[in-house]
């Protein structure tokens, strides 16, 4: 009969014992951290991806690499980025009412392909054809003799102003829209001046066709 006390009295407190630990275990804390490059603290990962193995929940870093969320003592955090290796951490058991923020880092996964040429003939038979119907571009002699050309240079003269009357023309240009500026410009078709000239052109027969 006191066999049988004392097994049920050490049964009892081992089960509560292991009550006690799980809910320890399962005490939920706010888990705050940064993910960071290897090479550097100062490099955030941004947009990281953050698993939570115990809940199976994630969340995702911002560009800052910062995350937050609520986790368990003892849950396994997996991190994952484009280019670096997964991390992982464990949830530590801190005080009661107070968070914890981790710094996670991640090492470069850097993977080197191998070399890739891309030709734009899809065979050897095609790159044949292409190099002998090749249009070769004129050489620097041939294209100034084409720019030398005398009609090129006519033609050029014909357009191209004189320097001093192209600058007078920019200047005016540039004085006309300074005077108006802050305000509106006036419009000719407003304009009484320029509406009596026109009737003044039509009764004299100005735009009659000769």
């Amino acid at each position: 009969m006191v066999n049988v006390r004392v097994f049920i009295a050490v049964m009892f407190f081992f089960i509560l014992g292991r009550e006690e630990t799980n809910a320890q275990e399962s005490r939920l804390i706010q888990f705050s951290g940064i993910v960071v490059s290897t090479d550097s603290a100062a490099t955030p990962v941004p947009f990281a991806s953050v698993y939570n193995r115990g809940i199976r929940l994630g969340a995702v870093a911002n560009y800052q690499g910062f995350f937050s969320f609520a986790a368990r003592v003892g849950d396994t955090i997996v991190i994952s980025s484009v280019g670096f290796k997964t991390g992982y951490t464990v949830v530590p058991d801190i005080p009661e009412n107070q968070s914890y923020t981790a710094i996670v880092f991640l090492q470069p996964d850097i993977t080197t392909l191998p070399e890739t040429r891309v030709y734009p003939w899809f065979s050897k038979q095609q790159f044949r054809d292409a190099f002998v119907h090749l249009n070769i571009p004129d050489d620097d002699i041939e294209r100034a003799r084409k720019n030398l050309n005398a009609e090129k240079m006519k033609e050029l003269g014909e357009t191209i102003q004189d320097a001093n009357l192209n600058a007078r023309q920019t200047l005016n240009n540039y004085a006309y829209t300074y005077y108006y500026q802050g305000q509106y410009q006036p419009q000719a078709i407003l304009s009484p001046t320029a509406w009596m000239q026109f009737f003044n052109e039509l009764k004299s027969g100005a735009f009659k066709q000769k």
